[in-house]
């Protein structure tokens, strides 16, 4: 990467200071929009939420067919009765007198009883399902309506963030273009390749010896050149260090 040179050392000492208070509102930058980021992924809604919506929805399917199938029953449970009535009525009421009439009417009755019975252990059954899928439906209800309220309380505070967030970048890209705009092109292009190399810190403080940008050791004519305000490279991590 060609290292640019400028003159006189109060002007390189002016940039240098410059680019390093622009390091520091890029960082700013970078570390709130990664922190948006995450807020609008954390506004979906969460697993367990997905699954207590599940939980009641099948629940509620449920309880509805098992609704469907005792009034079912009990339609069909109904329509037997009557059936039963009718015929034992027209076998005991002594006007039917063939014996092949007979015979038959009472195998249908005999038929008729199985079936009613039958029908009263489903009817029975569904409805022990219907008080099963009640209770059911009842503890979903509540474990979604309580999840649903504590993902409302979230929601409201990582929208609040959102904004807090966006209102905050809005300021600080203001600020950078104005920082931004004293600095000359080739600076600013240097500046931003290694921003681009050095994942996002291109600009670093010195202190005493030391380099913050990856905790090397400087040279003593390193420390006194930054001192002097010279432009100075890291020679661990190759950034630009600046005199804290």
């Amino acid at each position: 990467m060609q290292r640019l040179t400028f003159n006189p050392p109060g002007v390189i000492m002016t940039q240098i200071h410059q680019l390093f208070q622009l390091q520091k509102l890029d960082t700013e930058i970078d570390e709130k929009k990664k922190r948006l980021g995450e807020v609008l992924k954390a506004q979906k809604e969460p697993p367990a939420l997905l699954a207590a919506r599940q939980r009641a929805e099948t629940a509620a399917a449920e309880l509805q067919k098992w609704q469907g199938k005792h009034q079912d029953l009990t339609l069909e449970m109904g329509g037997v009765n009557a059936k039963v009535i009718s015929s034992e009525t027209q076998l005991y009421s002594g006007k039917v007198t063939n014996p092949k009439e007979l015979t038959d009417l009472q195998q249908e009755v005999e038929s008729l009883g199985r079936r009613k019975a039958a029908l009263e252990d489903e009817v029975v059954n569904a409805l022990v399902k219907v008080e099963e899928a009640q209770t059911e439906k009842t503890a979903a209800d509540e474990v979604f309506t309580t999840a649903a309220a504590q993902w409302e309380k979230t929601s409201a505070h990582l929208k609040a963030d959102q904004n807090e967030l966006a209102l905050a970048l809005h300021k600080l890209i203001q600020s950078r273009q104005s920082k931004a705009a004293v600095i000359d092109a080739a600076s600013m292009q240097e500046y931003e390749q290694l921003r681009k190399q050095k994942h996002g810190l291109a600009v670093v403080g010195l202190r005493v010896n030391m380099c913050l940008g990856c905790r090397t050791t400087v040279s003593a004519n390193k420390v006194k050149e930054v001192d002097e305000g010279r432009k100075v490279y890291c020679g661990g991590c190759d950034r630009l260090l600046v005199a804290l």
